[in-house]
């Protein structure tokens, strides 16, 4: 687990460092890719619902841009929320995240209607090659072992918890 929060801490400073330096990926960092970031981290081994969960957050954020494109109100921000929860149910996406990112354009105020959505497939696109670099890195012999002996370790370390009785 150390060398995937590794992994997924640097991506994240690399997001949000390049958003921060240029104006034009301004966009490509955004709160929720951090809660994608931990939500991918615990499904390294199930890449296939990754992209799953990377399609329908395409998917919630674009409902949400358009709907904000439309009306900046409540109702539009409504419609957005009812839209991505049913689809959330109807295809079984499981991911809290993604009801999130629908919600971003009414907050970050995009310039465009495909400047959110875009940022948001790059920054997942990324996030899953990332995701994907964790799983080869780990199947390596010299990784499983070090790690093994982590795990050893960090049980002889940690102290066992105390049962209190009644």
């Amino acid at each position: 687990m150390l060398l995937r929060s590794f992994i997924i801490c640097c991506y994240l400073m690399g997001a949000y460092w390049a958003s921060y330096h240029f104006p034009s990926l301004k966009m490509v960092f955004y709160p929720t890719l951090g809660a994608f970031s931990f939500l991918f981290m615990h499904r390294v081994d199930q890449i296939k619902d990754v992209g799953r969960i990377t399609i329908g957050a395409i998917i919630a954020v674009t409902i949400g841009s358009v709907m904000y494109s439309v009306n900046h109100g409540a109702v539009s921000f409504f419609l957005t929320a009812i839209v991505t929860i049913s689809l959330i149910q109807l295809f079984k996406w499981n991911a809290a995240p993604i009801l999130a990112v629908s919600f971003v354009p009414f907050f970050a105020h995009p310039t465009s209607i495909w400047a959110l959505p875009s940022a948001v497939l790059v920054s997942l696109l990324g996030l899953m090659v990332s995701v994907w670099l964790i799983g080869k890195v780990e199947q390596m012999p010299v990784i499983s072992k070090w790690s093994e002996a982590l795990a050893l370790f960090r049980s002889k370390v940690t102290p066992t918890p105390v049962k209190k009785e009644l």
